[in-house]
């Protein structure tokens, strides 16, 4: 298993998004995103599926190793 990860995948006015998926492959990552929860501020789930937006994702940024941690920092 791998940490998939991808930096902005849509536009955020004034932000940025990340989505995360854990899976053994980038087509199961891919899958495993359409199904996933989306949040704000990490803590406020959104309305709406995000499917249609994982449906459309490219080349991972990054694919890590299991385990593993990443922190992030949203700053204007």
């Amino acid at each position: 298993m791998k940490l998939f990860v991808w930096c902005d995948p849509y536009q955020v006015t004034y932000g940025s998004a990340m989505v995360f998926a854990v899976a053994a492959t980038e087509a199961a990552a891919k899958k495993q995103a359409t199904k996933g929860l989306a949040y704000k501020y990490g803590k406020y789930r959104q309305d709406g599926s995000m499917a249609d937006l994982a449906g459309r994702l490219g080349k991972p940024d990054r694919v890590v190793d299991l385990p593993c941690a990443e922190w992030h920092e949203w700053s204007e």
